[in-house]
């Protein structure tokens, strides 16, 4: 697994972006805020299957604000690997 948006060709990047907005959707329907929002806690395997990891500073039964706050946060990291900020 790796996440380098560098060596992706673009066709994926798009892919990838998806699934990684999927995967804190997924854990956010389970009211879960994963709270470590970085690069480095979103593994993408070869297939752009996401796996989100360190969920350490994570809280369970997060409310609502919580949940959107750190879906702006992923918006925005990866608006800033795409240089769409």
């Amino acid at each position: 697994m790796y996440w380098c948006p560098m060596l992706l060709e673009i066709k994926y990047t798009a892919k990838i972006g998806r699934n990684v907005v999927n995967a804190f959707k997924d854990i956010h329907a389970r009211g879960v805020c994963h709270g470590d929002v970085r690069c480095e806690n979103i593994l993408v395997r070869l297939d752009g299957t996401v796996v989100l990891v360190d969920f350490e500073m994570s809280t369970i039964d997060a409310d609502e604000d919580e949940l959107n706050t750190e879906m702006r946060e992923v918006k925005n990291l990866l608006a800033s690997l795409t240089g769409k900020r």
